[in-house]
């Protein structure tokens, strides 16, 4: 799992927009579920649901793959373009980067927050977080 991505986060956004564009979350989710593709392919999917610009398709694509969520390598005069981490990976990465930069800088009030939040709504996930912490400090 590369872990030199970077991304930034917002939190107000839905799934993955959070740290993708919704372009880029779009192309994102085609790409792990075709697995491997081109800008023409990707874009001909996108143009169904609605009017977008192979050049933006284009970009947008050749932009992930700077970003290392995509790997491109040339079959002809094309470009194919895989995910080079799965979308599985991709989550668990980005949740510990937020969270590593939330409890470096904040521990004290990110924890006591997460076991607030747990306590409100969903006290099973607390229980089973207990759980787990005893067994690992005894």
């Amino acid at each position: 799992m590369p872990l030199n991505m970077r991304f930034r986060f917002s939190p107000a956004k839905d799934g993955l927009v959070k740290v993708l564009g919704p372009l880029e979350t779009e192309i994102m989710q085609i790409l792990w579920q075709d697995d491997r593709s081109t800008v023409k392919k990707v874009h001909r999917r996108l143009s169904a649901q609605r009017e977008i610009a192979y050049t933006t398709v284009m970009t947008t694509m050749s932009r992930l793959a700077e970003k290392g969520v995509l790997n491109r390598h040339r079959e002809g005069l094309a470009y194919v373009y895989a995910p080079a981490i799965s979308e599985e990976d991709f989550v668990t990465m980005v949740v510990r980067q937020v969270l590593d930069g939330l409890l470096n800088d904040y521990s004290d009030t990110a924890i006591e927050y997460m076991i607030d939040y747990l306590a409100r709504n969903n006290p099973a996930e607390l229980q089973r977080l207990q759980h787990v912490i005893q067994s690992r400090t005894s």
